[in-house]
């Protein structure tokens, strides 16, 4: 039997109570067929057989074939008095109401099998299942997709610029959307964990989705209307003008670039020419101090020279005598070592 359901329900779940009609057993003849202390007979087409055979003379020769016995159904008996109540079907149509439960997720075309609410077998036979098909209603403004939802939201291209935050409807009902700054027409914003869940497995959700459709005024009926229109595209002119100065400002900025360079270029070599005037200038500055040193040198030997021929004179007469005069020379060599070690 087909089923319709309503989307909400569908994908949260819930139990549907609906009136069912199918064949059950009597309860009198418990499915017998047969009034109750009647008696069976033999059936008089197959002879109790159950099966009858036909003959038939073709070109061939004659062909022969076996089918079950139409008067007694195969059953080589036939009920001599029928049950008042089944008329001799063994089974009688009733009408119940039975509770479906309808898991989360499902969808348009799903099977839910409702085990032993079939059709009663024939003869007191155990009975079927019973199969319903879903047919899910659509939810207005809201396609399924699997498992997403995809829906359209639209704002205006002010809204879309500066950014802002719209209701929706979602299948929990209204919530908050975040329009961020500097979105554009057909952009997917996304709301996580709001779609439907997988079937069988409840935990598992999927998303909700919208695609931004910006909207634009297109008919006028009143004066402020119109006044607020040319305000507008006032403002977006001079949004258009300053857009465009900003992008001269970056070319003529990328342009000159090349230039700078080529300016730093040339100034390398004056700046190779006066660290090569530095270094000359600190080389003649070092030669001058050698040649200072040279002179404070030989001023210095000259002295040391000076010095040791005065300590000889002072004790040139004490070479004169032996070993007096042996300490003498020892006493002007300690002398000088002494002076050079405190002068240099």
């Amino acid at each position: 039997m087909t089923l319709h359901w309503d989307s909400l329900k569908s994908i949260f779940g819930a139990e549907k109570e609906f009136e069912l009609s199918h064949l059950e057993t009597c309860e009198v003849c418990t499915g017998t067929g047969a009034k109750i202390g009647s008696k069976m007979r033999i059936c008089a087409t197959c002879g109790g057989r159950g099966q009858v055979m036909r003959t038939e003379q073709t070109p061939f020769g004659l062909f022969s074939q076996v089918s079950v016995c139409p008067n007694c159904g195969g059953e080589g008996e036939v009920i001599s008095e029928y049950c008042r109540k089944c008329s001799g079907g063994g089974r009688i149509r009733i009408k119940k109401n039975i509770k479906v439960k309808i898991p989360p997720g499902v969808s348009t075309g799903s099977i839910l099998r409702v085990a032993g609410e079939g059709d009663a077998g024939p003869r007191g036979g155990p009975p079927g299942d019973l199969y319903v098909y879903l047919d899910v209603e659509e939810i207005p403004g809201i396609q399924r997709d699997g498992i997403d939802l995809c829906s359209t939201v639209s704002v205006s291209y002010i809204d879309a610029i500066l950014g802002t935050v719209v209701k929706v409807k979602t299948v929990e009902g209204i919530t908050d959307l975040q329009i961020p700054p500097g979105t554009q027409p057909g952009d997917v914003l996304v709301l996580a964990k709001k779609g439907a869940p997988k079937l069988n497995k409840p935990s598992i959700r999927g998303d909700h989705l919208f695609t931004v459709k910006s909207c634009y005024t297109k008919s006028y009926k009143n004066n402020e209307v119109i006044l607020s229109f040319a305000k507008e595209r006032e403002l977006l002119e001079e949004l258009s003008d300053l857009s465009k100065t900003t992008s001269n400002r970056v070319t003529n900025s990328a342009r000159t670039q090349p230039a700078t360079t080529k300016s730093s270029e040339e100034s390398q070599p004056s700046t190779v020419a006066e660290k090569n005037e530095e270094s000359e200038g600190q080389n003649d500055l070092w030669k001058s101090l050698k040649d200072l040193a040279g002179k404070q040198a030989a001023n210095l030997g000259h002295r040391i020279g000076a010095c040791v021929a005065h300590a000889l004179k002072q004790n040139l007469c004490h070479l004169q005598h032996g070993k007096a005069g042996c300490h003498g020379l020892w006493s002007v060599a300690n002398g000088a070592m002494k002076w050079l070690k405190d002068n240099l």
